[in-house]
């Protein structure tokens, strides 16, 4: 029988006891991996005819009432019998609502009853040159006024702003234009009741064949929305009550709708021309977090050393004071209360709850006084963690840019899942709508068919479609935590090789290694252990689904139901990340499949809760100070250097860029140092159970770490032992070979 090829990191004999990565390991569970690419190619089919039957150019630019998109050429839909669908709208690339409370993002736009669920009046949308750049409001009904509005409407359009319905004004308003051309005001106007502005506006004012009103706008993302602070300011001018209470509602009605606040869009606009203005000043901070970052990941070993026996001292000093005060501040309540002759109950009550509060704090206190003091020896162990794990990023510095790849990964991934999702949003069929339109005269019989009745189009929804948006956002969870899994089991892996390795200068390429070995053998556990959380993620995403659409219809009590089992859910999955990274962990050092691993990774952490807890707690605790330290440090220097500047009028907004680029750039170093703690205390962990120190059995641990086994003395002096034999027998072997050269020259 021939000996099994072992990798260069263990010997024959270390194989036998089964420790340390193995070069000969095999694919696992294979089949989870084969599920995964069929699945990808479901949502490659899901895609093809996504590309076949959507449009994403109907979300990006808008679409009218007649299923034309803005700003393209457009082709009559197949089945669709609307008059005014398939135009060019080449020079038409701006969306204009005739009401703009109905900017919502549902197939058809409708008003509707509050107390119905009927429709009662189709919105028009239609697409214009430019945004309108003045307001025609609505005026309170009265002498003269009952033409204003159609005659302003025929002023602008001869301007180059038409508002009313594509090819009114060569149709049914031709004769209307012809009469409004002779006048001078919109004002006082003489004429037959047929050219009143209430015979081109319907009751609701939205579905034309002209708007009730129209709105000086800003176009934004294609879309005109409007300006209000011009409007409100004309409505005072004028005394109009009714049309200012109408700009409020209308104002808070888009507010809720587009999430912000449309009256602050000149701030916005301030706001981004100071981004444009100090983009080199924006640039200076986000490198500046980068080197910030990277300095404290070098000092982190004996900066984590120093906080976490400052915290610890402050912890204990905080046990100490906080019973003192409080027990304080009830002997001097009480003392007040003795004094008292007439002791009324509140303050006899008062009493007895500080009374009450000073025993609980008292307690709780002394628990964690005693926990301190009995765990020290484990915040010993975290520290060296930190010391540990900086050393091997320093020996294999390229570990801290895999996050930027990994982000690239993640990036790409979700740029294509929009871009898929901007195709099945859109990949409805064209439907003829065709409804009678209500006017505001009282009379409408001198109205023609053509005048009344109108064919919009909107784009129905399959009946399948949910189900290909359940599928679809089950792969972005899958794929987004398909590559952190990678990414953690390939840093895993390097700092794998490093702890499993005597001689740390022999190993080589760690980084390269670790992704070979993911890429090779262990895509299947990466995508068992990633579609566990992506399950769960769906989950959570479907409750949260119902919650939003039940909200006003649900109970107290179902309320709490629901919040509670989305906090459950909540728990579990960080529970299963903590869990499948471990597992991630044990796979790459020793090759098993996700289930023998979790349940081998899941003993060794049972058997060492208490420094796992410790290492959670105060390790998590650290990191994220780190990241804090980034991030202020970032932000002040922005401060100083926008502060001060005349031409930045809200300096706030880029130091807040960078801030945020800051903490993704720490988030980023110090997420492979936390990989890094982890993977050192299993490796740790493993060792401490499969060896004693012993001669054959020696520890695989550096000497900071072998203090902290029970028999650290001991195996100290045999690991000294032996280094001191190895010496030995090197001198011994120079020198036979020195004797063996002279006995030659002789």
């Amino acid at each position: 029988m021939g000996v099994k090829k072992v990798t260069p990191f263990q010997t024959a004999e270390e194989d036998k006891k089964d420790v340390g990565p193995l070069k000969d390991r095999g694919c696992t569970d294979i089949i989870c991996i084969l599920i995964f690419i069929i699945f990808l190619g479901g949502m490659g089919v899901i895609a093809y005819f996504a590309f076949t039957l959507g449009d994403p150019w109907r979300i990006l630019n808008g679409y009218d009432s007649f299923g034309n998109t803005c700003g393209i050429k457009n082709t009559k839909p197949e089945g669709v019998t609307a008059n005014l669908a398939g135009r060019d709208m080449t020079e038409y690339p701006y969306l204009m609502y005739f009401d703009p409370t109905v900017m919502l993002p549902d197939s058809i736009n409708t008003l509707r009853d509050p107390t119905d669920t009927t429709p009662v009046e189709y919105t028009m949308m239609l697409c214009v040159k430019k945004c309108p750049d003045v307001s025609v409001y609505p005026i309170t009904a009265g002498t003269g006024t009952e033409f204003y509005k159609m005659w302003s409407y025929n002023k602008y359009r001869k301007e180059g702003q038409d508002f009313c319905e594509y090819e009114f004004w060569d149709t049914y308003g031709k004769e209307l234009a012809e009469e409004m051309d002779n006048h001078s005001t919109g004002f006082g106007i003489s004429a037959s009741d047929k050219f009143k502005d209430a015979n081109y506006i319907t009751n609701k004012g939205a579905s034309g064949p002209c708007p009730e009103f129209v709105l000086k706008s800003d176009p934004i993302m294609n879309r005109c929305i409007p300006l209000f602070d011009e409007l409100t300011n004309a409505a005072e001018d004028a005394g109009e009550e009714v049309t200012e209470d109408f700009v409020n509602e209308l104002e808070n009605k888009l507010n809720a709708l587009l999430g912000t606040n449309v009256s602050a869009s000149q701030v916005m606009q301030y706001a981004m021309a100071d981004v444009m203005n100090s983009y080199r000043e924006i640039a200076v901070m986000c490198g500046s977090s980068l080197i910030i970052s990277f300095i404290i990941i070098l000092l982190l070993g004996w900066i984590a050393q120093i906080m976490i026996y400052a915290i610890s001292i402050l912890a204990a000093v905080a046990c100490i004071a906080g019973p003192a005060y409080f027990w304080y501040v009830w002997y001097q309540a009480k003392e007040e209360l003795d004094k008292q002759t007439i002791k009324l109950e509140s303050q006899v009550d008062n009493v007895q709850t500080l009374m009450i509060y000073a025993i609980i704090i008292t307690v709780i206190c002394v628990v964690v006084l005693l926990l301190i003091i009995f765990l020290r020896s484990r915040v010993g162990l975290m520290v060296t963690l930190f010391k540990e794990a900086g050393f091997m990023v320093m020996r294999m510095i390229v570990i801290l840019f895999t996050p930027i790849i990994l982000a690239l990964f993640i990036l790409a991934w979700a740029a294509l899942w929009s871009f898929v999702s901007g195709y099945i949003y859109t990949a409805g069929t064209a439907t003829d709508l065709t409804f009678t339109r209500q006017y505001a005269m009282s009379d409408q019989g001198a109205l023609t068919d053509a005048e009344m009745n109108i064919t919009m189009v909107y784009y129905k929804d399959h009946d399948y479609i949910i189900y290909v948006w359940l599928y679809h956002l089950f792969g972005l969870y899958w794929g987004t935590e398909f590559f952190l899994a990678c990414h953690e089991m390939a840093i895993a892996g390097a700092f794998c090789q490093f702890y499993w390795t005597r001689d740390k200068r022999k190993v080589s390429f760690p980084v390269v290694r670790g992704i070979w070995w993911v890429f090779r053998y262990h895509l299947g556990t990466v995508a068992f252990g990633s579609c566990i959380i992506a399950i769960i993620q769906l989950i959570r995403t479907i409750l949260a689904y119902i919650q939003n659409k039940t909200k006003d219809s649900q109970s107290e009590v179902v309320k709490y139901l629901l919040m509670c089992l989305q906090c459950c859910l909540w728990c579990f999955e960080k529970v299963m990340k903590f869990i499948n990274r471990n597992a991630y962990i044990y796979t790459a050092f020793k090759g098993s499949n996700f289930c023998t691993s979790c349940k081998k990774v899941f003993g060794l952490l049972m058997s060492n809760l208490v420094r796992v807890g410790v290492i959670n707690c105060v390790g998590s605790f650290i990191l994220f100070i780190g990241k804090f330290l980034v991030v202020m440090v970032t932000g002040i220097l922005g401060y100083f250097m926008l502060s001060k500047d005349e031409q930045i009028e809200y300096w706030a907004i880029p130091v807040l860029i960078a801030s945020i680029f800051a903490f993704a750039v720490a988030h980023t170093f110090f997420s492979v140092y936390e990989i890094g703690i982890d993977t050192i205390f299993v490796c740790f962990a493993e060792d401490e159970t499969k060896n004693d120190g012993t001669p054959g059995r020696e520890y695989y641990m550096s000497k900071n770490l072998m203090q902290w086994v029970d028999n650290s003395s001991e195996a100290l002096k045999n690991l000294k032992r032996k280094k001191g034999q190895q010496r030995a027998q090197a001198k011994a072997a120079k020198s036979g070979k020195s004797g063996e050269v002279e006995m030659s020259e002789k």
